[in-house]
């Protein structure tokens, strides 16, 4: 008897566990393709990711499309401001990949984007 009542214990302590750790530290979110695999100098990396943008979105381009397939990649897109985000926030940095755009009459006639991080 006492014998099962640490086995239930012991199950029940490593279920707490497991799912505060997963409370506190949730899994990263998957990178967009675009974002996968750029230089570790930030400089490089944001050029990169510029030229990977300009060719994943060819233009003509209306907004409600670019929207679209950003958000399916990850991006929380804010459409009135007219950019989309993706955030990686991880210790020691916070990584970011921002494209913006410029908009005429719901199409998109100018595009750019960051990337970048915040480090301690």
């Amino acid at each position: 008897m006492l014998r099962k009542l640490l086995i239930w214990v012991g199950a029940l302590l490593a279920l707490i566990f497991i799912g505060g750790n997963l409370f506190l530290f949730p899994p990263l979110p998957n990178l967009p393709e675009i974002a996968k695999g750029l230089p570790s100098n930030f400089s490089e990396a944001d050029e990169e990711f510029n030229r990977r943008v300009l060719a994943a979105f060819p233009m003509p381009l209306t907004v409600e499309e670019l929207t679209d397939r950003l958000s399916e990649q990850g991006f929380k897109v804010y459409a009135e401001n007219n950019y989309g985000n993706f955030e990686q926030s991880g210790f020691p940095c916070t990584l970011i990949w921002r494209i913006l755009w410029e908009e005429v009459d719901g199409a998109v006639s100018e595009m750019t984007s960051k990337y970048g991080g915040i480090c301690l």
